[in-house]
């Protein structure tokens, strides 16, 4: 039973907990209804999100574009015009974000079967909930990653990263200098790699060798 004393209201013991609750619930609420209001005017906006996928932020360059964060990927609007487009970057398929505060440039680096390659925003403004988003995104889908080396060498790099809302793993093995995938010797090793990164993670091996090799190997600069 709550105490009362002259002239002063009784508060019962619960109540400081109860009003924090509230408010915490009232944040997040909040905090939804945001994304969802972000989601649904990137939409309006044209860009090709996923059903599963809810908007995180935005920003815009200087051509007035829009740089638009998912919890999956990041959409990047082209140039204003007849046919404008509109083009994705997984955020497993991002290797790095990195960020010029003088000049304000935004870009995203990663490799494919072609070699490496990058994408740059030059931003409106200085966005750095657009790069902090961006570089968690990207770190949160790492799984594991090693050096393989020959000697005291390291001639390659294989990584495992996680394609967000999915069991998808993507490997990723990027050669440095000479170094020559058809080689016997340098693919057993690369192989041997990603067999011990898989023993210490878990990652399933099942086909993920055979898949990795045609479509995820890069040479780098």
């Amino acid at each position: 039973m709550a105490v009362t004393h002259s002239g002063q209201i009784a508060v019962p013991a619960g109540e400081p907990d109860f009003t924090a609750g509230v408010r915490a619930w009232l944040r997040t609420a909040g905090q939804w209804l945001a994304r969802r209001n972000r989601t649904s005017a990137a939409k309006v906006a044209g860009a090709p999100i996923g059903h599963a996928e809810r908007v995180l932020t935005t920003g815009r360059d200087l051509g007035d574009s829009l740089v638009v964060a998912t919890s999956a990927a990041v959409y990047l609007q082209g140039p204003s015009g007849p046919g404008r487009t509109w083009s994705r970057l997984g955020w497993e398929d991002v290797d790095a974000v990195l960020w010029d505060d003088r000049h304000q440039v935004l870009a995203f680096t990663g490799v494919q079967p072609g070699g490496w390659w990058r994408e740059e925003r030059v931003l409106a403004s200085n966005n750095s909930a657009l790069v902090e988003v961006a570089r968690e995104r990207v770190a949160s889908t790492l799984l594991a990653s090693a050096a393989v080396r020959s000697g005291n060498q390291a001639f390659a790099r294989v990584t495992a990263r996680r394609r967000p809302g999915s069991g998808k793993v993507v490997w990723t093995v990027v050669l440095n200098g000479t170094a020559d995938l058809s080689s016997a010797v340098i693919r057993a090793r690369v192989e041997a790699a990603i067999l011990a990164l898989q023993a210490d993670t878990g990652i399933p091996a099942a086909g993920i060798i055979d898949q990795a090799w045609p479509s995820s190997t890069a040479r780098s600069p």
